[in-house]
C-alpha cells in the first residue's frame, strides 16, 4: 500500500483499476443540463426582460426569442468555463468532501473517464 494515499484511497483506486467501480458522468451532465435549462427558462430575459427564453435538447444554448440574446445554460454557475464536465465536477467535489483524498489522487481516480 502506498504510504501517501489513505487507506480509503488506495483501496478506492485498486477498485476502479479493476473495473469494479465507473465513475460516469454522463448521468449527472443530463441531470445537471435539464435543471438548468429549465431554471433558465423560468427567468427572464436579463438584456430586454422578456419571457421568451428558449433552450433546445442537444444544444448547450439558451437564447430570448426577443431580442436574440444568447448564452449557454452553465452561465453564472461554477460549471461556466470549467475544462471538467458538471457530471465530472460533482463526483470529484463529492469524492473531495466525502473523503481524505487531496485533489491529484481524485484526478488519478477520475483519468478512466477520459
Amino acid at each position: 500500500m502506498c504510504e501517501d494515499r489513505p487507506a480509503f484511497g488506495q483501496r478506492l483506486a485498486e477498485l476502479a483499476e479493476l473495473g469494479v467501480i465507473e465513475f460516469r458522468p454522463e448521468p449527472l451532465d443530463a441531470i445537471v443540463e435539464r435543471r438548468l435549462k429549465t431554471v433558465w427558462e423560468e427567468r427572464s430575459c436579463p438584456h430586454c426582460g422578456a419571457d421568451n427564453l428558449h433552450a433546445l435538447n442537444g444544444s448547450d444554448r439558451i437564447w430570448c426569442g426577443r431580442c436574440d440574446w444568447k448564452t449557454t445554460y452553465t452561465r453564472g454557475t461554477p460549471f461556466y468555463d470549467s475544462e471538467l464536465t458538471p457530471g465530472e465536477f460533482l463526483i470529484a467535489f463529492i469524492l473531495y468532501a466525502d473523503t481524505l483524498l487531496s485533489i491529484t489522487q481524485i484526478a488519478g481516480l477520475l483519468s478512466p473517464c477520459y
